[in-house]
């Protein structure tokens, strides 16, 4: 395994590399790394849901897109991101025990007990300090997460849209009540600096991982200016504005919304989004629904856009019988 310290900020930057790598890299990597202020939603959401893009503005606070699933997440520099990049696992599923591991040990020896939600976050006596998300391609895992050390909860809890029906499902009254940075959690106080060696010397010895020099290239440029582009972070062309119907629902697996465009009782588009995962690109999801009326939907299984769905589920949503 290769070991790559990234010592940029520069979020759509740092994104870009991660995912040449993941495309380009022949050996399993490890990654650190961090991003000045910055929202980076989930490949299936709506930015302008997602994000106080006002105050985003008027802070200084970049709006950024990423490949995986999941939910939006607040970056800053209290915040420590770790990538993997593996062919380790199955790829045809999610397995964020596995790739959690080596930075549950490595917190472990640093006396903090953790363990992973029944979704995607690692946790101490139920309060969450790091969010998780993977994506899977030709053999290829990418699992990259953050880890909340000295992170400006306040600055989060202002810039982050969350939905009122996710608030209801975890029984709480903010972001904030369900998050805690690890610095209140160590068993002594370090600083950052010490706190990223020490995550860096336990996961390289753990894995064996050896350090390799940051690559450079045409494509990550590219994938750089992509990361920039308006239509990437907002995937306007995407998203309805004039939908006939509109069904949400909070499942365990993730909030689902579905918007869609009805003509005579058939769909004409439709637009899935949310904070789930899937192995699969949502679109194909989308196309299956589309030339069909909500109550003629074939016997498909949405698991793979749409992790842990059922077709009755499916079914249930469209109907809004959910």
């Amino acid at each position: 395994m290769k070991y790559i310290r990234l010592y940029t900020t520069d979020p759509y930057y740092n994104l870009a590399v991660e995912e040449y790598l993941f495309r380009h890299a022949e050996d399993d990597v490890f990654m650190l790394w961090q991003n000045e202020p910055s929202v980076i939603v989930g490949k299936n959401q709506n930015t302008y849901a997602e994000v106080n893009l006002d105050y985003a503005r008027e802070s200084g606070i970049n709006v950024c897109r990423r490949i995986t699933g999941g939910g939006a997440v607040y970056h800053d520099l209290g915040n420590i991101n770790y990538t993997f990049i593996s062919t380790r696992g199955d790829t045809r599923a999610l397995d964020f025990e596995l790739f959690t591991r080596p930075i549950r040990h490595a917190l472990k020896r640093l006396g903090v007990e953790c363990s992973v939600s029944a979704r995607n976050d690692i946790e101490c006596r139920g309060a969450k300090f790091s969010g998780n998300a993977q994506y899977s391609l030709g053999g290829r895992i990418l699992h990259h997460g953050t880890l909340l050390f000295d992170t400006d909860f306040s600055v989060m809890e202002r810039v982050l849209r969350v939905d009122k029906e996710k608030l209801t499902h975890h029984a709480v009254k903010s972001c904030r009540s369900r998050v805690v940075n690890l610095s209140e959690l160590l068993a002594e106080r370090i600083t950052l600096g010490d706190f990223l060696s020490e995550i860096e010397a336990s996961v390289c010895a753990e894995l064996s991982a050896v350090s390799e020099e940051l690559p450079k290239g045409a494509e990550i440029a590219a994938l750089c200016e992509r990361n920039r582009s308006s239509a990437w972070i907002y995937s306007e062309k995407r998203f309805l504005t004039d939908y006939s119907v509109e069904r949400q629902k909070k499942y365990p697996f993730g909030l689902v919304k579905m918007q869609l465009m009805l003509e005579g009782g058939i769909i004409r588009r439709a637009t899935v989004s949310g904070d789930f995962f899937g192995t699969a690109p949502i679109e194909e999801l989308e196309r299956m629904l589309e030339g069909r009326s909500p109550a003629d939907i074939p016997e498909i299984d949405p698991s793979p856009y749409i992790g842990g769905m059922s077709y009755p589920e499916l079914k249930e949503l469209l109907l809004g019988l959910a």
